[in-house]
């Protein structure tokens, strides 16, 4: 199970990075051609998206050792993920709704199994997220 949970890190890790990659280092006429045009989003935005697509993923990478960044990194990707199916939902493209949704149970299947990390880190601010007040 752990080199399961390793490789699927990994592979998600690395469709961040170059999903981020590619909208950095695009040019403002394709960013405007592949998303602004179909989705109604500004070009900052996407670049900005990027940036926190690429830091996701390698953070992600260095979470092979730390699962406290992993956790962070996926936490991170859970809101990328939600928003680029919400805006594709918004835009009327059901088909390119489905691979962020679909990468998005991915990712909070690896936030489960990073569940451990999740108590550790509960436990060390104190929270208690079962308490009732």
């Amino acid at each position: 199970m752990k080199w399961t949970v390793r490789i699927l890190q990994a592979l998600v890790a690395l469709d961040f990075l170059f999903a981020g990659a590619s909208k950095i280092f695009s040019s403002a006429d394709q960013i405007r051609e592949l998303f602004t045009d179909k989705l109604g989003t500004p070009v900052a935005l996407l670049y900005t998206v990027g940036v926190f697509e690429a830091l996701a993923g390698l953070v992600l990478i260095a979470g092979y050792r730390s699962r406290k960044a992993a956790v962070a990194s996926i936490s991170v990707m859970i809101v990328i993920l939600i928003g680029a199916t919400v805006t594709n939902l918004a835009a009327g493209l059901m088909g390119d709704a489905m691979l962020p949704f679909a990468i998005l149970i991915v990712v909070v299947f690896l936030l489960y199994l990073k569940r451990d990390a999740l108590k550790s880190i509960r436990m060390m601010t104190g929270a208690d997220i079962s308490a009732s007040k």
